[in-house]
Formats: structure tokens, sequence, C-alpha cells
């Protein structure tokens, strides 16, 4: 493959970077394969974003700076960290300041452009179990218009642990049948391709969502998103991805109409997933490859619940037992 003759924005691999020049170059210049790894994903990411959100564009020579911000705003709304969002605009950037020295493109369009502030994060709340299910009492006894979304939407986050971007990037053709067992296809972080089981709650829930937009003359076909905006007043086509903040307004009024008290986001859906699992006996290594995290002690991080003095080390020492 030659990138200065291809026409869309391609997903680096790894025999691209061993027959390729241009990422050969680029990516051989680094001494660390950690960072090889995460600048490859990072640029991916950029890469996959533009194919995704920027179908007018098909050519990295013709990226203007309003792709940056674009890529930047849509990192923000989809809940990364300053600190993430920073290291993969660094890592774009530096692909194109190297781009420049190779005069593939005029100017690096990630130049100028703001950065997040870096301020402390405060820890995401998750749910404990009690809470979650208050959320599904709430949920099912709700008869409002768009009842059957936020109930397909709640649940597959509760009930998968997948990110708010992964669940948006949902197609139709990726919830399907393996063997008679539900199953739904994601695309995650760092191109990653994650099979989830889902539990026949949730399986209702959705086929209860699909019945409903079938019955409003909006059947959801294969290549179709799986959750569609069900109205938008100032748009007349309904035919693509919610909207991020779509996702989190409706995590954050169904744990208001349930009484949850703390400040929960669409990310808390995903720490409640991994908390509850862990302290309800999982093995955390599976854990952490059921959610795609790249490293175990990412997935440590969400074990706040075991965190509790009644497992304090304490309680197993020998020389106090009576």
């Amino acid at each position: 493959m030659n990138l200065a003759i291809k026409t869309e924005f391609p997903l680096i691999t790894e025999q691209d970077l061993r027959d390729n020049p241009l990422f050969f170059e680029f990516f051989e210049n680094f001494n660390s394969e950690h960072t090889k790894r995460s600048y490859r994903t990072d640029i991916n990411q950029f890469f996959d974003f533009l194919s995704s959100y920027m179908q007018g564009v098909r050519a990295l020579k013709t990226l203007q700076r309003v792709h940056a911000v674009a890529f930047k705003k849509w990192l923000v709304d989809n809940e990364y960290a300053p600190k993430t969002t920073n290291r993969k605009m660094s890592a774009v950037s530096s692909f194109f300041d190297f781009l420049v020295e190779k005069n593939f493109v005029e100017y690096n369009i990630f130049h100028s452009i703001k950065r997040p502030r870096q301020e402390v994060q405060k820890p995401t709340n998750d749910l404990t179990d009690e809470q979650v299910q208050s959320l599904i009492e709430v949920l099912d006894n709700n008869e409002s218009t768009s009842a059957p979304l936020h109930r397909a939407v709640v649940y597959t986050l509760f009930m998968t642990g997948i990110r708010k971007a992964e669940l948006i990037n949902l197609k139709r053709g990726d919830y399907y049948y393996e063997n008679k067992i539900p199953m739904i296809k994601v695309k995650a972080k760092g191109g990653k391709q994650l099979t989830k089981v889902l539990p026949p709650d949730c399986v209702e829930a959705i086929e209860d969502y699909l019945s409903w937009m079938k019955a409003q003359n909006r059947d959801v076909e294969y290549e179709d998103w799986l959750f569609q905006p069900t109205r938008n007043p100032s748009e007349s086509n309904l035919i693509k991805p919610l909207n991020p903040k779509s996702v989190n307004y409706i995590v954050k009024t169904t744990c208001k109409r349930a009484g949850v008290p703390q400040n929960v986001s669409s990310h808390s859906a995903r720490a409640s997933y991994i908390g509850s699992a862990l302290e309800n006996g999982a093995d955390l290594y599976k854990v952490s490859r059921d959610v795609g995290h790249s490293s175990v002690k990412t997935t440590e991080e969400y074990d706040k619940r075991r965190k509790k003095f009644k497992d304090s080390p304490i309680h197993h020492l020998g020389y106090l037992k009576k």
C-alpha cells in the first residue's frame, strides 16, 4: 500500500509498519514499543473518526483545521479525560509534523488547536446493585414517547459495560444470534473487536425497541445504526447515530427518576458493570478482557467496591483468631 496514492483514510496495520516506507520511517523513530502502539492506536482512531463522521473528505491532503477541532470535540463529547484527549491530539499532531516534513501535506492542522485543561478529574461514580435495580424498575414503568429507546440504551449500557461511543457506533448487523445465543459485536478502543453475550432482559429491551421502531414505519436495516434518535425537531433525517449528549441525557434523567443521588454519567454504567462483576466474584482477568482493557491495572481502578473495611487483611491474621 502506498499512502501517497491512497484516497481513503487507512487503518495502519502491522503489515503497513513493515511495508509502507512512510509509516515505517515515522514509527521506527520511536524506541519504545509501547509508544509505537499508543501512537498507532491514536492515529487509527483519528482515521476512523474521519471515515465515520467526515464522509465528504477522502484524502489527508484535503484536511483542514476544522477537522482537527471536530476530532477534539468528538473526544470531549465521548468523555475522554483531558489528559487522554491531549495525548491523542499530540500523537496525531506529531504524525502531521512528519507529513509536513515529507511535503505530503502543506501544514499541520493540529497546530494552535487549544488543548483541554488537565484538571483533576473526579472518579467515575458507579451505582450499587440496588440502585441499578431501581433504574430498571423506573425504565419498566416508563410510558413516555421515547421509553423504548431509553430502556434499550440504559439496559445495553448497564448489562454489557460497553462505552458510550461503542454503543453509539453499533449497527443493526452487530446485534445477532450465534448458536441461538444473542450477542453484539463491538468495535472498541484501539481497534479491538469484542463479542458480548446479552442477558435475556437486555435482549427483550432491544427487541421491544426494534418492534416499536417498526410500528413507527422505521425499520432498522442491517447497515443502519442500531440506536437512532426518536425525534429531532430541527432535522427530518433520523437515520443516524445518537448524539453523545443524548445518551448522557437518557442516563441522567433515568437516574434522577430512580432517586440515584450522586452525579452520574453514561460512563457510570461501565463502572457499575465492572464493579458489580468483581464484587460478585468474577475473575479480574476475565472482566478485563470482557470490557476491552489493555491492562488489568486499568480494570483494578474500577474495583472500588471491594476496597471496604471488611476486606482488610486484618480479618485474616492467624494470630488474632481464637
